[in-house]
């Protein structure tokens, strides 16, 4: 399992479809929907700054970048594999 960060920005006018994608992930996590060996561990918003940043473990950072893909969430996304330090 890697553990990796997704950075995603969004325009103003993407919000509302943004904070809907978020909110039906974050439900198929909720509810153990979510494909065989992926974890949302978090999800962070930064306020005012259309921007927001989610927490994963998956299988590798190529098998996210595809899920990411086959969503295909109104942002621009970067997917980011982190060691945690702490």
């Amino acid at each position: 399992m890697a553990d990796l960060i997704v950075q995603h920005t969004w325009k103003q006018e993407n919000a509302d479809a943004a904070f809907a994608t978020v909110k039906s992930i974050i439900g198929m996590a909720q509810s153990g929907k979510l494909p065989a060996g992926y974890a949302l561990k978090s999800v962070s918003v930064v306020s005012g700054d259309h921007r927001a940043f989610c927490t994963w473990q998956a299988p590798s950072k190529h098998d996210l970048e595809q899920l990411v893909a086959q969503v295909n969430p109104p942002t621009e996304h970067v997917v980011y594999e982190v060691q945690r330090a702490f």
